[in-house]
């Protein structure tokens, strides 16, 4: 274990603090994405383990089976004084901004710039962690710590007290062959044993943190009748409320900003790999996505009043998906 790399990697979801960049589509036990702006991006490499984290415990651990890039952009908010894309929300105090460098300001500059894009695949090697651990508790693994770096190093040998349980946890982490299917040999030796503890709590919890805030999923549930929008599904328990622009504050919960999504169109969404035409509603697949499954939907209009929806949100996002 010790011969690969590991890495104390942050996923946010709609907890997001920092304003300056839109973020990421993280599936938590599939794959976590990041960009060529992520400080030790190049290090990453197939093999290695991630440790997934939010702002305040372990979440779980995971082996890199796959790792793909692709080419593309990213809309980050910097500060118009000194350019620094580490800006702060400040939800009491005006100006409304903060940056790194402590200037404040109500309007940040933003900005498409073109990016590496990546996304390591996980391929069924996700596992979550029982306990509650504090990210305090395995800060003093990492060799160079900083508490403003989303991706870093960990040394597992230098793990100590209630985080040894990450050691003992990376020894199940599955490898699978290069099919993604589980081999003969990883089957557990242990015979399973049913017993009432449910394990689910902790990433259900995850899963409604990237659906976004109650309030603004329910505000969407009634808009469009627990409808998606694109493929008319009227499953409640697969609905995702999806924003046009990128969350990065309560204000972009405004039910104009939002679509009511069904799970798997919400992620091709926020993958730029499906657009939506804001002149005309219809919708639009990427190459990539042709031949899919998904081709019923090309062309296709949304269900719903276009004086629902913000225009000037779908067309900023119209435009990323035609630079992707």
């Amino acid at each position: 274990m010790e011969s690969r790399s590991a890495w104390l990697v942050l996923s946010l979801g709609d907890e997001r603090e920092y304003a300056g960049n839109a973020g990421y589509a993280d599936e938590l036990d599939a794959v976590y994405r990041y960009d060529s702006f992520v400080a030790n991006h190049k290090q990453v490499a197939k093999g290695d383990l991630m440790v997934l984290r939010n702002k305040a415990r372990v979440l779980g651990i995971a082996n890199i089976v796959r790792l793909e890039s692709s080419q593309g952009t990213k809309t980050l908010s910097r500060c118009p004084k000194c350019e620094i894309a580490t800006i702060k929300e400040r939800k009491q105090k005006r100006p409304r901004y903060r940056c790194k460098e402590k200037h404040t300001f109500d309007k940040p500059k933003v900005t498409e710039e073109e990016c590496t894009h990546y996304a390591a695949w996980f391929d069924g090697t996700f596992k979550p962690l029982k306990d509650d651990l504090p990210v305090a508790a395995v800060r003093t693994a990492c060799p160079r710590f900083n508490g403003q770096l989303a991706m870093q190093r960990v040394e597992f040998a230098r793990l100590e007290g209630a985080a040894r349980s990450l050691r003992r946890l990376s020894m199940k982490v599955v490898d699978v062959n290069p099919g993604g299917f589980p081999v003969a040999a990883d089957a557990p030796d242990v015979p399973y044993a049913p017993n009432a503890n449910d394990e689910r709590a902790r990433i259900t919890q995850e899963i409604h943190a990237r659906r976004g805030q109650t309030e603004f999923r329910q505000a969407l549930r009634k808009r469009f009748k627990d409808t998606c929008v694109v493929t008319r599904c009227r499953l409640p328990d697969l609905l995702e409320a999806a924003h046009i622009a990128p969350y990065r504050g309560a204000k972009d919960h405004h039910p104009s900003n939002g679509l009511l999504l069904r799970a798997d169109i919400h992620t091709l969404f926020d993958l730029d790999l499906l657009g939506i035409d804001p002149a005309t509603l219809e919708v639009h697949l990427h190459p990539k996505v042709k031949g899919m499954g998904y081709d019923e939907w090309a062309g296709a209009s949304l269900a719903c009043n276009a004086k629902l929806l913000s225009r000037e949100a779908l067309a900023s996002r119209w435009t990323k998906f035609r630079a992707r």
